[in-house]
């Protein structure tokens, strides 16, 4: 979604993190800027198998479990809602939630409107294919139709970096999976490790080149929540050095 993901509605998010700063963004009964204490309320776009999955409550994934044991190590506890990634981040700026964990790319884009943990996760992009199909580099994407997710920068690159004679947006990364196979799209461009889970569940596709775009994860809360910030780096630095990661 790196996800690499949301890039729209800038000007809108930034009115919508604006009004909520001045009216106490995260003071709310959901634990919001708690820190050592009650509920972590965390938005996800689910399903992005093999950071998200699952059925509330019951969710997992490395993100789910990550962030578990990142709210265990604050004392609190992890309360996922299942969100689209298109509107994360505006449902993250009216106080919904106090964190994002969806396989979220730094960009310098978003981080004029959110604040981004430490990075956890390298990823690259990838063009997932029916297998047969005479897609093999991303050359092969001119003039093609190219199925992404909405809201992503796996979008934004396809659309900046390709000749993609059309650039399809869906709801959920696992939504091309069909359009590939049925060849209603030439190809479609997502991140790498998700491309290899749908390879590995799905079958008749495979991911015909990884692009190496170097994208870093990080967790996202909005600006200003600095204790916040402070007490999930602190947590995953914890995580990374003592082996758990």
């Amino acid at each position: 979604m790196g996800k690499h993901r949301p890039i729209a509605l800038l000007a809108i998010l930034a009115l919508a993190i604006a009004a909520v700063l001045g009216t106490g963004c995260g003071d709310d009964d959901n634990g919001g800027g708690d820190g050592g204490g009650g509920a972590l309320t965390v938005g996800s776009d689910i399903p992005y198998p093999p950071f998200e999955q699952g059925k509330a409550p019951n969710y997992t994934g490395f993100d789910v479990e990550l962030v578990e044991e990142i709210a265990k190590r604050a004392g609190r506890e992890a309360q996922f809602t299942d969100t689209s990634f298109e509107t994360i981040f505006r449902d993250l700026a009216q106080g919904k939630f106090e964190m994002v964990a969806s396989a979220t790319t730094i960009t310098p884009e978003r981080e004029e409107n959110v604040d981004f943990t430490d990075p956890y996760y390298l990823s690259e992009q990838a063009i997932l294919v029916a297998e047969g199909n005479a897609v093999k580099s991303l050359a092969d994407l001119d003039g093609k139709t190219v199925g992404v997710q909405q809201g992503t920068t796996g979008e934004e690159y396809v659309e900046d970096e390709t000749g993609a004679a059309e650039v399809r947006p869906y709801p959920e990364g696992p939504d091309v999976i069909t359009p590939l196979k049925g060849g209603t799209i030439d190809a479609a461009v997502i991140d790498l490790p998700v491309a290899q889970e749908a390879v590995a569940s799905a079958g008749g596709i495979e991911v015909a080149e990884a692009i190496p775009t170097e994208e870093e994860y990080g967790f996202v809360v909005a600006q200003g929540e600095e204790e916040l910030l402070s007490e999930l780096n602190e947590a995953l630095q914890e995580i990374k050095d003592d082996g758990t990661y």
